[in-house]
């Protein structure tokens, strides 16, 4: 539902993802991904060092490095924050 959600209503994209890691993904690479929605969705809406921190855990998380090339892309939007 986060990731539906993610075009229609920030907010309640924010508190599907919140409650998918809430209830506990068993994969890295699920939780990598939630934290990268969730701090895309920080980047918008201006809160920077929530983003930083979510994408810092990503990142760890990412152990096959296959978002590489999409925390970069967040790490620079942040950077224009």
């Amino acid at each position: 539902y986060g990731v539906i959600y993610t075009r229609k209503n920030l907010t309640q994209a924010e508190k599907y993802f919140r409650k998918a890691l809430q209830l506990g993904l068993t994969m890295d690479y699920d939780k990598a991904m939630v934290k990268m929605s969730l701090a895309g969705i920080m980047i918008q809406k201006r809160t920077k060092r929530e983003a930083q921190e979510l994408l810092t855990e990503a990142k760890k998380l990412d152990k096959q490095n296959m978002m590489t090339e999409q925390i970069k892309m967040l790490q620079q939007q942040l950077k224009k924050i």
